[in-house]
């Protein structure tokens, strides 16, 4: 898997992304803080609203960014929107008012919307063979579960000595580090495409969505983009539920499950390599749906008939993140498959924008059955819809 870091290009724009993503995961740590220390109870409410705003510009913005970004050289438009975010990160320091947190939080998701669609777009760029893609895509999906880890690690260790807004200083580092590195890449195949399509915004603005719904394979996925959400929404809203108020354990606890939860998704992405030398991506991403759906179904027939106890949360988590990363990795591999290199921008947004619109759905019904019937209810449901977005999906495959 890490030959691939042999090639400059690649491994400049990985280690870009490890420091962006680091960055990133300290500013969360420190934006919940902040929102404590400005409305104590209510920062409940603030993040809620933030994350909101976050899901509807990932949602409306990724077109515009995927329309206008092949008019601009690939890599000064990457830079140019890590400086935005290195910026805004600073000006996070500074922040004494909740209006002044969300028009910069909102400055960083916008500049996050342009940067990461495109991005991805760029990957598939550099590597002409399918197997060296599916490496490059797994060591990614590795480095967003790492980041979950190591960030939360460094946090600690950093509040342990300093106060918690100077981890803002770090998110500028990450953000800054992660510019310098793209600017030492000399690849002229991320240059804008030529012809009559670059000129024309209103074609480009719609190109991405309309390629991705006239496309069987597309469709497929998007209905795999609601199983991925309803898995994750489940395990990202609910865990510190089950953990802190069904078990009445301890925080500790909770950063353990979600640490497990994080080694299954690690394990998955290491073998997903040797698993595409055997199998289609549908295929490995239907297994990974079908066994989120098993272990969620399981899980909840364990709640209903026996004793909640932490080792079998444990257990689905491990299993259920290795059936997520399943899932969610080799869809890369979809979208390059039928995609032109022109519309790789375009196209790579649309799923940008589409999986986000699912994730805006799936989080506030994850939470709200949860709060509403409880867990085994709650798994169940889930557990449906991830098996009808699957055989809807396999269909729009075998066709």
């Amino acid at each position: 898997m890490l030959s691939v870091l042999s090639e400059k290009s690649f491994r400049n724009l990985f280690f870009a992304q490890n420091f962006s993503l680091l960055g990133s995961g300290l500013a969360t740590i420190a934006i919940s803080l902040l929102a404590f220390d400005l409305t104590g109870r209510n920062a409940a409410l603030i993040l809620s609203g933030l994350f909101t705003i976050k899901m509807f510009v990932y949602v409306i913005f990724s077109p515009f960014a995927g329309a206008i970004a092949d008019k601009f050289d690939t890599k000064k438009y990457l830079i140019i929107q890590d400086v935005i975010r290195a910026i805004a990160a600073l000006g996070l320091i500074f922040v004494s008012e909740i209006w002044h947190l969300y028009i910069i939080i909102l400055l960083i998701y916008l500049s996050t919307a342009a940067f990461t669609p495109i991005y991805q777009s760029a990957i598939p760029k550099i590597f002409k063979d399918e197997t060296d893609y599916t490496k490059a895509l797994a060591l990614f999906r590795i480095a967003q579960d790492m980041e979950n880890i190591l960030s939360y690690a460094l946090a600690t260790l950093l509040l342990l000595f300093l106060n918690y807004n100077l981890l803002f200083l770090g998110t500028f580092i990450g953000y800054f580090v992660s510019a310098l590195l793209i600017s030492a890449i000399i690849f002229p195949f991320l240059s804008k495409t030529s012809g009559e399509k670059e000129n024309n915004f209103s074609i480009n603005l719609t190109l991405g969505i309309k390629r991705y719904l006239s496309i069987l394979e597309l469709r497929g996925l998007m209905f795999l983009n609601l199983a991925v959400s309803a898995g994750g929404s489940m395990i990202l809203v609910n865990t510190i539920i089950l953990v802190r108020s069904s078990l009445e354990l301890s925080e500790i606890a909770f950063s353990i499950t979600m640490l497990i939860f994080g080694a299954g998704c690690i394990f998955a992405a290491i073998i997903i390599p040797y698993l595409s030398k055997e199998l289609t991506a549908s295929r490995i991403m239907l297994a990974g749906s079908n066994l989120l759906s098993v272990v969620f179904v399981s899980f909840a027939f364990w709640l209903i008939l026996f004793d909640f106890i932490w080792f079998v949360l444990l257990l689905a988590w491990f299993i259920s993140g290795f059936g997520y990363t399943l899932l969610l990795t080799p869809m890369g591999r979809v979208i390059r498959k039928v995609s032109s290199v022109d519309e790789f921008s375009q196209v790579y947004s649309a799923q940008f924008s589409l999986s986000h619109l699912c994730w805006l759905f799936m989080y506030p019904l994850s939470g709200y059955l949860m709060t509403t019937t409880g867990a085994s209810f709650t798994l169940l449901i889930l557990a449906l819809l991830m098996v009808c977005s699957n055989i809807i999906a396999a269909w729009h495959f075998r066709s």
